[in-house]
């Protein structure tokens, strides 16, 4: 009888008189799942959406909308900038409220009040009339679980952190 397993991308097929064979071959390259909180191309060429994730167990707004909304928020790149999550403090509490991811032109300062970190920058190459095109700069990885927004402050005033 004839074997009728034919060998493919992937696949490695060994005959072995009337007994056969079939090796499943392993992946040269080793995919990441999407992590939290990093920024992706969305649908249109000037979108950007941040995959879903949590601060402090919050989960972050983009103008008004939670980033696990369905259909996903989006945020509007018209120039090169930076998308930035920023967290407010609240009086007599260690950990952050309220966290915000937007797009700026330039990396905020943090402040008594808030505190920012920068997910990604994004160049924009291209004009709305001959077609955007956004490269994005993610500075998380995928070995990195989480990240720090903090402000610290010296001498009479308190010294305050933000974790994200």
């Amino acid at each position: 009888m004839n074997n009728s397993i034919q060998p493919g991308d992937g696949y490695t097929v060994n005959n072995f008189g009337k007994a056969a064979s079939l090796s499943i071959d392993s992946q040269a390259i080793q995919f990441y799942p999407k992590i939290p909180l990093t920024v992706q191309n969305g649908a249109k060429s000037d979108k950007v959406y941040i995959v879903p994730g949590t601060v402090n167990q919050l989960i972050p707004t983009v103008s008004g909308t939670y980033i696990d909304a369905l259909p996903r928020p989006t945020i509007t790149v018209s120039a090169s900038g930076y998308i930035i999550l920023r967290v407010v403090r609240v009086a007599g509490q260690p950990f952050p409220n309220t966290p915000t991811i937007y797009w700026s032109a330039t990396i905020p300062s943090d402040t008594t009040s808030y505190g920012h970190f920068n997910l990604a920058s994004v160049t924009v190459t291209g004009t709305a009339a001959t077609g955007l095109g956004l490269s994005i700069n993610n500075y998380r990885s995928p070995y990195i679980g989480a990240v720090s927004v903090g402000r610290q402050k010296f001498g009479g005033v308190a010294t305050y952190h933000w974790w994200a």
